[in-house]
């Protein structure tokens, strides 16, 4: 008699273990599989933005020429006082890097009046960083809008990027 029990107790596990092996296949496969198609669908995304953005810009990183502005000492520069926020935030900037595309028509000229005086790049920068708050500073964002500001000033394409050197905020 004992091992009857034995015997049903055991097949009747087993018999569980089934049903719940069944209800995770079913439940647990589906939702993992349209989660690897989302990430798939984001990585095709992604690589179709990024073919896009290198093909529109029509320079290649090996025409790019970096060119140092460095400050003297480093720059302390006040941010925009928030309505509820009651202390005072600053960014500290050591210098900024100005980024060339070498194959540009202009190229001479342009890099030339910002190598003989990088003041009006710097001033544009810290013109940018002095107009954010605290809650609204974002480093890509001043880049962007730095550079959007170097090419209007400069009226030319030729100058692609703007990196912060020693970009510190509080």
């Amino acid at each position: 008699m004992k091992k009857n029990i034995l015997t049903i107790i055991i097949a009747a596990s087993t018999v569980l273990n089934l049903v719940l092996t069944m209800v995770l296949v079913f439940s647990v496969v589906p939702a993992m599989n349209k989660t690897n198609n989302l990430v798939d669908k984001v990585a095709t995304a992604v690589d179709l933005e990024l073919e896009e953005t290198g093909q529109s810009k029509g320079y290649e990183v090996t025409d790019l020429e970096p060119y140092d502005i460095t400050f003297e000492n480093k720059q302390t520069i006040n941010l925009k006082r928030d309505q509820s926020d009651t202390e005072a935030h600053f960014v500290i900037l050591e210098g900024v890097t100005v980024s060339f595309n070498t194959k540009a028509d202009d190229y001479d000229d342009i890099s030339a009046s910002v190598k003989g005086s990088g003041v009006y790049i710097s001033d544009i920068v810290k013109e940018v960083i002095s107009q954010e708050t605290i809650q609204t500073l974002d480093e890509t964002k001043i880049k962007e809008k730095a550079l959007e500001k170097v090419k209007e000033f400069y009226k030319s394409e030729c100058i692609v990027r703007i990196s912060l050197k020693g970009y510190m905020f509080q």
